[in-house]
């Protein structure tokens, strides 16, 4: 997961670069309790990790697994929000929002 991460924050500033002067409200990572609840905990979506009795897979547990997944996209979203502030606010102003939604 620490590979996620550091791929994310090179995404990130990519985005940065290219889009910073257009762009006044990022969202670095959209409704991540969604991708949480459908792709570990219920195996919906990929890469499908569940557990009795909260899916059928053949892989996963839904315990642990969605808790590893929030905590690296929260990271990957400090870090992305971390490196927009040091390298690049000067040029820029934004905001920024980790989107979460409310109804699923």
């Amino acid at each position: 997961m620490v590979y996620f991460r550091e791929d994310f924050v090179y995404f990130a500033k990519i985005c940065f670069k290219e889009f910073g002067e257009r762009v006044k409200h990022w969202i670095t990572i959209n409704e991540p309790n969604l991708v949480t609840l459908m792709a570990y905990i219920k195996g919906v979506y990929p890469p499908a990790h569940c557990s009795p009795p909260f899916g059928n897979c053949s892989i996963g547990n839904s315990d642990i697994e969605p808790l590893i997944v929030m905590h690296n996209m929260l990271l990957a979203h400090a870090k992305a929000v971390r490196l927009y502030r040091t390298h690049f606010q000067v040029t820029f102003f934004s905001f920024f929002f980790f989107f979460f939604s409310f109804s699923y």
